[in-house]
This record gives structure tokens, sequence and C-alpha cells, in this order.
């Protein structure tokens, strides 16, 4: 019976270690290579392919950070595609720190970079950035 016992105890231990990993894992979290609802993508690939990069906040100099995902180089001049899962339009800029050309993203909106941003953009915010 105690060993009955203990192997249920074990079991339902397990068994809760396994539910909380799979609850944690599906939480959304900014800069994990996953794009999430609340989330604004920028995509190495055109039509929102390969890795993406996820931020939820301002992003003002992107050499910072690189894709999670292979192959895994710096974000900045590496963006072909993009998609805001947001519910405020994001601006880009050419440019660290608001420089260089700027465009917006509406939100919802999802695409390819056109000329002037394809694998030229190092900054972007969600908020008017004048």
């Amino acid at each position: 019976m105690k060993k009955s016992a203990a192997v249920a105890v074990t079991l339902v231990a397990a068994l809760g270690m396994t539910m909380l990993s799979a609850g944690s894992a599906s939480a959304a979290t900014s800069g994990d290579g996953y794009l999430a609802s609340g989330e604004m993508g920028f995509f190495y690939l055109k039509g929102q392919g390969g890795p993406v990069f996820d931020p939820d906040m301002n992003i003002p100099n992107f050499s910072l950070f690189v894709y999670t995902r292979q192959p895994q180089t710096s974000v900045n001049d590496n963006t072909l595609s993009y998609w805001n899962r947001t519910s405020r339009t994001w601006y880009v800029y050419t440019d660290s720190f608001r420089g260089g050309v700027r465009g917006s993203i509406p939100a919802g909106h999802k695409g390819d970079a056109s000329a002037n941003f394809a694998n030229k953009i190092s900054s972007a915010y969600n908020f008017s950035g004048t």
C-alpha cells in the first residue's frame, strides 16, 4: 500500500511539472523568436519567413540584437518583411535612434519591406517619433 501511494505521489508530481513547463512555454515573451499577439515582428526573409525579431517596446538601435533562430545574425539592416501584431502604428528608421528615412507600419499590417527599407531598418518605435 505504501509503495503504490508513493508511486501515485511521484506520478502526480511529474504530471504537475509537465503541465507547468508546458504552460510557461506557451506564454508570449518579447524577443524569444516567436511572434505573439501584442508584438511587432521583423523577419529575416520576405513573406514573413525565416527567423523573427519580436520586440514589444521601442528599439533605438537594432545592432544590439540578433535573431534568436538561425542564422543568428544581427537584426540591424537584415529585415525583409514585417508583421505588426500590436494595436499601435510602429515607425521604422534606416538609421539608429530615429535617424535616416522614416516609414510607418499600421496596426495589424504585414508585408514585405519596400526598396527604401529592405535590409536597411536600424531602429523602430511605437510612438510618433517626430
